[in-house]
């Protein structure tokens, strides 16, 4: 690294012991310093009775798995309604949304149907204050962009960015303000390599327009977050000048560098991840060191916070009050250690080594596989899964940290041990997160929820009865409302809902 610039500290974690907590680490984090967001709410624990199949839109499934059977998403809040594509396996393609009713539960757009099973489909939703952008396909065009104002009429194609039947690829699709910001890649067959362009739309054709061309000679991590309005993502020269923090609100004036990262020609990026009006990432250097980073989305409050050594993995778990806090698994022993680092700069230290009980029996590697935090919270729950030679899995684990060890708490083993299906993960307080987990003796993978208690960590519903699992998605909080996709009695993938209440009964009238 020939430049840092700011306050930094950089110490080498090579070391550090599985450690426990340390002396006056007794304090939640939450009292080290101030939440910058107000907390959304508190839940009591849902029960069965309101948790609800909201409506039958797709019909049975020529799969016969809920792995593989279509269902609705992906999901978005658009003014307080949650819209979703519905991609059904003939080819139908459509937009729908639910306030949560049966009645209130239907189709906003048809779209064109695909000629593909899975290809092109209704995906990409992305919300602005007055328009809902989405990608979908038809002949004539191939995958673009369309935009919505949450009626049928109001749905429309917005541009035909590859003129002709091409599809076009766009990625890093964020609302800044009441526009679109997004990447159009482009495979470059002389090069090879692919050419990443910046545009901004407002969801017409003529106020679709490129904000900067970075060429086939930098390469834009799939990586990216938004702090106050602004999408941060990050750059590497392929000439080996290094990877930088770029910034866009949007206008090509207020597209720019922060920062250069690294001199590195192979840095990577790691982890990225944004909560209280700050983004951290964790910077990978070809000589295996680590770095964490905070940015606060300007060039003076973008600065390293610290440096991990190359015999350990460090992950990124989020921030808690004035601390963030990352994990580092030795890659010899396969213990995993939580550590904090001072956002206002300072050494890590650790707080709790994690229990990894098949550590001694050959691979046995855990690593973090979800992370949520509910917005203004002070608890991160997260998932560990811990790794075989194979694709399927030991074991995957539930925890919760409130930063201190006391409060670091497994809640739920196994969520799933299946190499083709991952727990969804979905904090929407403090004391309330959506999951899904494995129950054996006839029940399979169903839909969980937890107060941040292993007393209160419990089955929501068993939606697909028998032998079969429902296996839950996208859990998403619209209003008063979870939302999820579930494979049910149906034998496809369908909506399904649960009630928040604030008004909590007693647990035994709750079973």
């Amino acid at each position: 690294m020939s430049w840092r610039g700011g306050w930094v500290v950089s110490l080498l974690v090579v070391g550090a012991g599985c450690g426990g907590a340390l002396p006056g680490e007794e304090a939640t984090a939450a009292s080290s310093g101030e939440v910058e967001a107000a907390l959304d709410s508190s839940y009591c624990l849902p029960t069965e009775a309101d948790t609800q199949r909201v409506k039958v839109i797709f019909p049975p499934s020529e799969f016969g798995s809920g792995l593989f059977a279509a269902g609705p998403g992906p999901f978005e809040d658009f003014r307080g309604t949650l819209f979703f594509g519905a991609n059904f396996e003939d080819g139908r393609r459509a937009l729908w949304k639910s306030d949560g009713t049966e009645a209130g539960t239907v189709q906003v757009k048809s779209l064109p149907s695909s000629t593909g099973l899975f290809w092109p489909i209704v995906t990409g939703l992305k919300a602005t204050p007055s328009r809902l952008f989405f990608l979908a396909g038809d002949a004539a065009h191939g995958t673009e962009l369309w935009a919505s104002d949450g009626t049928g009429a109001g749905t429309q194609f917005v541009k035909d960015l590859t003129p002709g039947p091409e599809s076009s690829s766009l990625s890093h699709l964020t609302a800044v303000d009441d526009a679109l910001v997004f990447f159009k890649e482009i495979y470059d067959d002389t090069t090879p390599r692919t050419r990443y362009e910046l545009w901004r739309s407002d969801g017409t054709s003529s106020g679709t327009v490129r904000l900067r061309d970075f060429g086939t000679e930098m390469d834009v991590s799939y990586l990216d977050a938004k702090v106050d309005g602004a999408l941060l993502f990050f750059v590497r020269e392929l000439s080996g000048s290094g990877t930088s923090l770029w910034k866009t609100d949007g206008t090509t004036q207020g597209t720019v560098r922060l920062k250069k990262l690294t001199s590195g020609a192979d840095a990577f990026i790691r982890s990225v991840k944004t909560s209280d009006s700050r983004t951290l990432f964790i910077l990978g250097e070809s000589t295996g060191l680590q770095e964490l980073w905070k940015s606060d989305g300007t060039a003076s409050g973008t600065v390293r916070l610290a440096s991990f050594g190359p015999t350990r993995t460090v992950e990124l778990l989020g921030s808690l009050g004035s601390w963030v806090y990352v994990t580092t698994t030795s890659n010899t022993t396969q213990y995993m250690v939580i550590y904090r680092v001072p956002l206002a700069g300072g050494n890590p230290t650790s707080v709790v080594s994690l229990p990894n009980e098949f550590a001694s029996q050959g691979v046995a590697f855990p690593f973090i596989d979800a992370v949520s935090k509910a917005p203004g919270g002070s608890k991160l729950f997260f998932t560990v899964h811990i790794g075989t030679e194979g694709p399927g899995l030991r074991d995957t684990q539930l925890w919760v940290t409130d930063g201190t060890a006391a409060g670091t708490t497994l809640l739920r083993k196994p969520l799933s041990l299946s190499d083709e299906y991952s727990s969804p993960l979905r904090a929407v307080s403090d004391d309330l997160v959506f999951f899904s987990s494995l129950e054996l003796g006839g029940v399979g993978v169903e839909p969980w929820v937890s107060n941040g208690t292993p007393g209160g960590t419990r089955r929501l519903k068993n939606i697909a009865t028998g032998a079969t699992s429902s296996y839950p998605y996208l859990f998403l909080k619209v209003g008063s409302r979870v939302f999820f996709g579930a494979y049910d009695e149906t034998l496809a993938g369908q909506l399904w809902s649960t009630a928040l209440s604030n008004s909590c009964m007693s647990p035994d009238a709750a079973r």
